[in-house]
């Protein structure tokens, strides 16, 4: 088996045109269009320009919802539930893409938790989730370097209450606490929720600083990677800044991933 290697539109400063014609020219498998870095249009004409990019480059799409302005776990119920409103617009928007996803944050930017609801969190995941089965659109919530999605188990029970799968976003738990203070191994931080994710972020490691740095060699995450592939999961998205760093990682997992060794993550 081997991985859906796809780029991230975060590169392209909301050139969406750009965005699938590199995809296309350097033959990436997908694009994960990145909604911080652009907005759909509401109006249906312009979206349909979108839309005709995006089908352009002859590859699947897949979806990172927007949160720099959206937080599903705010404890004021007008920010929560105006997230879950607009989530749900996203999920309209995107469902024209058949079988296609859409990645959560709960508790992005470093938000306080002293802002932050368990029970807002629980209940607005759940309802976009069941919004997006209807509507034939998968949820999935990624892990984040800190906060409740940095910890396993509650990133778990996030989950599993709502019924949303999870992106494993491997340099966010690479640079969680846990990780860094060699507390759990990767396979232990992952254990709680593996059974539910269905797709990777694929970098080296994110810094305390906030940059996703470029792996130059897969010492460090070949093992998840393997994992990965066993058990079928195969959307890979190279979450880098600049399309020649996300074509060298492209190079380096068609060349690289044969090469690594065959212990794989243990989650015995």
């Amino acid at each position: 088996m081997k991985p859906e290697i796809v780029l991230t539109s975060r590169a392209s400063g909301g050139d969406f045109k750009t965005a699938a014609q590199v995809a296309r020219e350097l033959g990436f498998d997908g694009i994960d269009w990145n909604l911080d870095y652009f907005r759909i249009a509401a109006a249906s004409n312009a979206r349909q320009a979108f839309y005709d990019a995006a089908r352009s480059a002859g590859v699947p799409s897949g979806f990172h919802g927007p949160c720099h302005d959206i937080e599903l776990g705010h404890k004021d119920p007008r920010i929560a539930k105006t997230a879950v409103h607009y989530l749900k617009m996203y999920i309209d928007f995107i469902k024209a893409f058949q079988g296609t996803h859409m990645t959560l944050h709960i508790g992005s930017r470093s938000i306080s938790m002293e802002e932050m609801s368990w029970e807002n969190a629980l209940l607005g995941l759940k309802e976009v989730a069941a919004y997006g089965r209807e509507q034939g659109v998968v949820i999935c919530l990624e892990n984040l370097k800190q906060g409740w999605a940095s910890e396993p188990e509650r990133l778990a029970k996030l989950a599993e209450y709502s019924g949303a799968s999870i992106t494993l976003d491997i340099g966010h738990a690479r640079g969680s606490a846990p990780l860094r203070e060699g507390r759990v191994t990767l396979g232990e931080y992952i254990r709680p929720f593996a059974h539910r994710i269905r797709n990777l972020h694929v970098y080296e490691i994110e810094t305390l600083a906030g940059k996703h740095q470029e792996p130059t060699s897969l010492d460090n995450i070949g093992p998840c990677l393997k994992w990965a592939l066993e058990q079928g999961i195969t959307w890979w998205v190279i979450e880098l800044d600049d399309y020649d760093a996300m074509l060298r990682v492209k190079h380096l997992l068609e060349l690289g991933l044969d090469e690594v060794a065959k212990e794989v993550v243990d989650l015995a």
